[in-house]
């Protein structure tokens, strides 16, 4: 009985120690983090858009997409996700690119 109480004891020290570490890391990393948050877009927003355009397009010519072979109509959209994924990764390295030479330039330390 006293070494679970002792367990358990010597676990929630710990579980509050990493609780003050993590939001001590937490606060030092914030001003980073909202930078990020500030520079990136959110590409969700128009990935929805796209999507909802992309549906409403072929909303009313689906019968004339169903005469197109099923691996295809993947292969397309396979090809087209590769080609977002790659617009999108290039733009955040570009603007990661823009946001470490205006960080070299504000030279912190």
């Amino acid at each position: 009985m006293g070494c679970v109480m002792i367990g358990k004891l010597i676990s929630a020290f710990f579980n509050f120690l990493l609780t003050i570490v993590m939001s001590i890391v937490q606060l030092i990393c914030l001003p980073l983090n909202a930078l990020f948050n500030g520079i990136f877009p959110d590409f969700s927003g128009k990935i929805s858009t796209i999507q909802n355009g992309l549906n409403t397009a072929f909303s009313s010519i689906s019968w004339a997409v169903s005469f197109i072979p099923p691996m295809v109509r993947e292969t397309m959209l396979f090809i087209f996700t590769i080609e977002l994924s790659m617009l999108v990764i290039m733009r955040s390295t570009h603007m990661t690119a823009k946001a470490w030479k205006i960080l070299q330039k504000l030279k912190f330390w």
